[in-house]
């Protein structure tokens, strides 16, 4: 019920109260990866950047490409939409650690590459984030894998 609950206010960009139903729906389901990247996509945009690293760290360290294929279409993924939105608030934001990361968290959704540029950028603000590095790191091996095939 919550995730169904969840699903219908991601899908009008309510994520403040999907959010709220989708942590609820992973009490009981807390393997659920469809929630989980749904759940990240909230956090970001309702400013719980610490619990999008998070959580967007857990789906990546174990398979990636859980992230990489989502469809826009078929999952209802806003990213497109969310990153030309916040790339448009690039100079106000230039200096923020958050926003480099809610950038390469969202970017991950439609291209590998760019989400590594902007951690890295995130990086550079902060370099003694320990979790940021393992991310930047399977980000890493992820482009290796690509660049030898």
């Amino acid at each position: 019920m919550n995730e169904m609950l969840g699903n219908q206010y991601f899908m009008t960009r309510k994520y403040s109260l999907a959010f709220e139903e989708f942590e609820k729906a992973l009490l009981s389901d807390e393997n659920n990866l469809n929630i989980k990247k749904k759940l990240v996509v909230c956090y970001t945009q309702t400013g719980k950047i610490i619990k999008a690293k998070e959580l967007f760290f857990d789906l990546i360290r174990n398979d990636i490409n859980i992230v990489i294929n989502t469809d826009p279409i078929v999952d209802d993924c806003p990213c497109p939409d969310l990153i030309a939105r916040l790339e448009n608030d690039l100079i106000a934001n230039k200096g923020s650690y958050e926003y480099h990361v809610a950038l390469g968290i969202i970017w991950l959704y439609c291209d590998a590459d760019n989400s590594l540029q902007y951690f890295i950028e995130a990086r550079k603000l902060n370099p003694n984030d320990s979790l940021l590095e393992q991310i930047v790191n399977v980000l890493f091996l992820h482009q290796k894998k690509i660049n030898k095939s």
